[in-house]
């Protein structure tokens, strides 16, 4: 993409943003949602961001076993460091794609290659994603909240846990066989998109034959995400927001994948349209809910910051 594409992408994503940030304002009374501010509880507010940076060392221990297995070595600290620093770049750059790249960066540092790293990554990005929607859809099946009434939302949720199975069982247990399959036969006149894929593959061929490494990762997704929905749910409580914590197991899933898509700025008005209609299934008021927005779009900010000044200091990985 050239300077001028690039340059009007970034636009149409702030004018996104604005829109929406529009539309939201435009229904609430800001009297209440700084209300809303004024009576928020400091600690829970506190224990909500130590669990953050909880979950960032969660993923940091999953990220390991992951590099172990490809032979690369780095220390937990390294790990946690760079974490916090994808922080940062996702604060500044259009998505959490932004973090990504910088984790891949950071994983070609450590020894690994180019292909390696980013495919590290794209089966860290995996596993956090696919324990997403299966909590989501254990919650569809075990409550019967309004939410339910989103049209095709078990669905969906159904077609995005079974898609997630699929990439699973193709990266962990066939890719060997697909990356034999993709070195035979005459390979001079090999084209650029094989060559990516048999390098892809042969990444994701040394998983084949560690399933245990797949179990403790899955386990440590399953704690992550744990993790994210009682971080939301502190800092729902902090601020009041009666809802019961079975609904945050649907409304937090949905709102970060909903995030993810990168059609704003840091999904600057993204976030709080999404939080405003979701909470707004179980009656909490629109004031609330883009309090909480924002209250979490704080503590991420804070913590990004952070990020911005380690990287900064840091030197060296």
């Amino acid at each position: 993409m050239d300077k001028k594409k690039y340059k009007l992408l970034i636009l149409l994503k702030v004018l996104i943003a604005l829109v929406l940030i529009g539309i939201i304002l435009s229904k609430v009374n800001l009297d209440d949602v700084w209300l809303a501010f004024s009576r928020a509880n400091k600690w829970l507010i506190f224990s909500a961001f130590f669990l953050y940076f909880v979950g960032l060392c969660i993923v940091a221990a999953r990220w390991k076993l992951l590099l172990a297995v490809q032979g690369v070595t780095a220390s937990f600290p390294t790990l946690v460091k760079s974490m916090i620093v994808a922080v940062f770049f996702n604060n500044f750059l259009p998505s959490t794609i932004g973090g990504d790249a910088m984790r891949a960066y950071d994983t070609w540092k450590m020894g690994g290659g180019k292909t390696q790293s980013v495919s590290i990554i794209f089966i860290d990005r995996l596993l956090g994603i696919f324990t997403l929607f299966m909590f989501a859809l254990l919650a569809l099946l075990l409550t019967s909240h309004k939410v339910f009434f989103i049209p095709d939302f078990k669905l969906w949720v159904l077609f995005a846990v079974f898609i997630g199975i699929a990439a699973i069982y193709v990266l962990f247990f066939k890719a060997a066989v697909i990356s034999r399959y993709l070195h035979s036969g005459n390979q001079e006149n090999t084209g650029t998109l094989k060559r990516i894929m048999r390098k892809v593959f042969d990444v994701f061929a040394v998983y084949n034959d560690k399933h245990g490494v797949l179990s403790i990762t899955l386990m440590l997704s399953v704690f992550l995400q744990l993790n994210v929905i009682f971080h939301y749910y502190l800092l729902a409580l902090s601020l009041s927001i009666d809802v019961p914590l079975s609904a945050m197991f649907i409304i937090i899933p949905v709102a970060i994948v909903v995030m993810m898509i990168p059609v704003s700025i840091n999904a600057i008005g993204v976030r709080e349209l999404v939080f405003v209609a979701l909470f707004g299934l179980y009656g909490v008021s629109s004031a609330d809910a883009l309090a909480f927005s924002w209250m979490s779009f704080i503590l991420i900010t804070l913590l990004g910051v952070f990020g911005g000044i380690v990287f900064m200091l840091r030197k060296k990985l």
